[in-house]
């Protein structure tokens, strides 16, 4: 019995805060992430080396609430931008220069799963 208290409070603590503050779980690209009312951004470096490269972004999810915008950036400069709302299953290319680039997702009052996977690779056209 006190484990079922213990268990209905623990879950009815995390809806309270999930509500009011946004909960992401799960760490990108390994596992999907579940938002709850999530407003954040995260960045992630991708070095880029060799000629005729690209990076690669895929993205598959559905969103009930809110939007996720997707940016890769060269330094302070924004390569390529595109913003994602209720279901998607997006693969994005972009032929890029060797160097350092950022791949940005910024998400605004997000409910729901998203996957996340980002490479570095070969262009092909």
């Amino acid at each position: 019995m006190r484990t079922l208290l213990f268990l209905a409070l623990l879950l009815g603590g995390g809806y309270w805060y999930a509500e009011r503050r946004g909960l992401a779980l799960g760490y990108p690209p390994f596992l999907p992430v579940l938002y709850w009312n999530y407003t954040g951004e995260a960045r992630y470096s991708l070095r880029v080396t060799g000629t005729q490269d690209a990076v690669k972004l895929r993205l598959e999810g559905e969103l009930r609430e809110g939007v996720l915008e997707v940016g890769l950036w060269a330094g302070e400069r924004a390569l390529f931008r595109r913003a994602f709302r209720g279901p998607f299953r997006e693969e994005l290319r972009y032929q890029v220069e060797p160097g350092l680039y950022e791949v940005r997702f910024r998400l605004v009052g997000a409910k729901g799963l998203v996957r996340y996977d980002w490479v570095a690779t070969k262009f092909v056209p």
